[in-house]
């Protein structure tokens, strides 16, 4: 099994509190007593999940980054989710993320979802294993916490989704695009966001029911990267189903 070292209180809180992955052990500085630790140990005791309580120059040595606060996990590469196994409310709310390789920004989109209520977001297949560590990092955790779906064949997840009454609704500019202010996103969607380089793919586009784009208040024509992006529309999701319309 291939170990990764999840680094720092969040991630390693993540990582035992969901069932995304295998946790091996948990170091945990000998000298350092918290609520997190507090939690930590609880929650490993329940899930028999292996505690060692470590000089800090130890832990220092096996961790990567210097931000690991004393805590470090060692567990497996996450498990994906299926579609058809989501169970999702009336209207969800979904997210596509397409085309953004960062590790760092597409912690960023999946931290923002979570906290938005984004009930599940897809990806197109990709290894993202040698990522995890920093997307666990950049998500605050919740990189476990979110289902999370790798799509191989997008145009017909789309398909499956649209066919569950699902609307594709992308961020993209074409001359039908609506504001996102006007645009109903009451009802159960899919909310497309690409990358600044490639954006959208075409089996993406050409499954579009609805274009958006984000109004501003300015003539600046330069677009906002995809983490922003991200956030600006998904709490436009947030307003108008919060009845603010």
């Amino acid at each position: 099994m291939n170990q990764l070292c999840f680094e720092g209180a969040l991630s390693v809180k993540s990582v035992i509190a969901h069932r995304a992955r295998t946790v091996s052990e948990v170091w945990i500085d000998k000298a350092k007593d918290t609520k997190d630790i507090d939690y930590i140990l609880n929650r490993c005791k329940t899930r028999h999940i292996t505690v060692k309580r470590m000089d800090a120059e130890v832990i220092a040595k096996k961790a990567k980054g210097k931000t690991h606060g004393g805590i470090i996990a060692f567990a497996s590469s996450r498990t994906y989710d299926k579609l058809e196994d989501l169970h999702l409310p009336e209207a969800p709310f979904l997210a596509l993320i397409e085309g953004v390789e960062d590790p760092f920004n597409l912690g960023y989109c999946i931290r923002t979802l979570r906290a938005a209520g984004c009930d599940g977001i897809i990806l197109a297949k990709r290894d993202w294993t040698s990522a995890e560590e920093t997307l666990m990092k950049s998500s605050a955790g919740t990189f476990d916490e979110l289902p999370i779906i790798q799509s191989d064949n997008l145009a017909e997840t789309l398909a499956t989704l649209k066919g569950n009454g699902v609307k594709i609704v992308s961020a993209l500019r074409t001359p039908f695009s609506q504001p996102m202010t006007k645009a109903d996103l009451t009802s159960g969607l899919l909310l497309c966001i690409g990358g600044e380089l490639r954006g959208l793919s075409r089996a993406v586009v050409d499954a579009t029911d609805l274009s958006i784009v984000i109004p501003y208040p300015t003539t600046t024509k330069v677009a906002l990267n995809a983490v922003s992006a991200t956030a600006v529309l998904a709490f436009e999701v947030v307003r108008q189903r919060a009845g603010a319309v």
